[in-house]
């Protein structure tokens, strides 16, 4: 008959406790604050394939994603626009805030035409005054009748 081992002397509670505690401050101090998960998810409206996928998914015809959007406009304030790495996230931030946009960004043309500029604008210019002359703005088309609704407007008209 062979014996078996007495099993081993429970811990103290306290001690136990005081593990789990240790672990969960190491938890909670691994996870991202409320800042980081915000300034990663304006800086991902960058992304126009993404706000695309946001719009066919539905998300921009939310009435709390909307309310979102708007209270994430604090971002377009100096002490918070210098943390960002994509700073054209700021205008698309502020187009969504258009309905007409948050409706016509689901088109993949108007995609497309966003996407295009944005890399016409990264690419090095030859004239700096005509960048600095150009204006990256969305129009509804409302008052003309392209079909995408939406065009660059350039030297504010």
């Amino acid at each position: 008959m062979s014996e078996v081992a007495p099993p081993a002397p429970a811990p103290p509670a306290d001690s136990i406790n005081s593990k789990q505690e240790e672990e969960y401050q190491n938890l909670i101090n691994s996870l991202p604050t409320r800042w980081e998960i915000e300034l990663e998810f304006v800086q991902s409206l960058s992304n126009i394939p993404y706000v695309n996928y946001l719009a066919q998914n539905g998300y921009l015809s939310d009435p709390q994603f909307i309310h979102y959007l708007k209270y994430l406009q604090y971002w377009s304030e100096p002490n918070y626009s210098r943390y960002l790495v994509y700073p054209n996230c700021l205008h698309i931030l502020k187009l969504l805030q258009s309905e007409v946009f948050r409706k016509d960004i689901v088109n993949p043309e108007v995609m497309n035409l966003l996407m295009n500029d944005m890399v016409q604008r990264w690419q090095p210019s030859s004239n700096d005054k005509d960048d600095e002359d150009q204006v990256m703005a969305y129009d509804n088309g409302e008052n003309d009748d392209d079909d995408d609704g939406a065009r660059v407007v350039q030297n504010g008209t």
